[in-house]
């Protein structure tokens, strides 16, 4: 009988462990995708306030990683470099994942230089990379990213 108890109170100690983990600390949401004939680990950004945080914060990103923005519906999603602490490329993509507009080597905000980028048509994906990233692989417009 001490034993079952013992597991129980075992059980449900983990459980509330778990359950606080995954609460408190919030879940990344990453998938891969293929772009410019390389394989990228990208943190998804599906929520307004995902969105918005962006990578702003953080001291840097792998090279082979990024942040995918996937929008709810179409639009001229605007992006600036506010409390960014490294230089960007970023990528619009629209409904069918094709490059319509690239913005290369954007360096983190001043407090009075602070552009916001816009592509000049609908996009319903944008894609933060390492500056750099553009140039070395050869990025065009038209160009197509897929989930694998």
């Amino acid at each position: 009988m001490r034993k079952k108890i013992g597991a129980a109170v075992i059980l449900v100690i983990v459980g509330a462990a778990l359950l606080t983990a995954y609460f408190v600390y919030p879940q990344s949401k990453t998938s891969r995708i293929m772009f410019a004939g390389v394989i990228l680990t990208v943190e998804l950004a599906t929520t307004p306030a995902e969105q918005q945080q962006g990578l702003s914060g953080r001291d840097s990103m792998s090279a082979d990683h990024g942040m995918l923005f996937v929008f709810q519906q179409p639009g001229q999603w605007g992006f600036w470099m506010i409390e960014m602490k490294f230089p960007l490329d970023i990528i619009w993509f629209d409904a069918n994942q094709h490059t319509i507009f690239i913005e290369q080597n954007l360096p983190p905000c001043t407090p009075t230089n602070c552009p916001v980028f816009t592509p000049p048509s609908n996009a319903l994906f944008v894609l933060e990379v390492n500056a750099g990233f553009v140039r070395a692989h050869g990025v065009v417009l038209g160009d197509v990213f897929t989930y694998v």
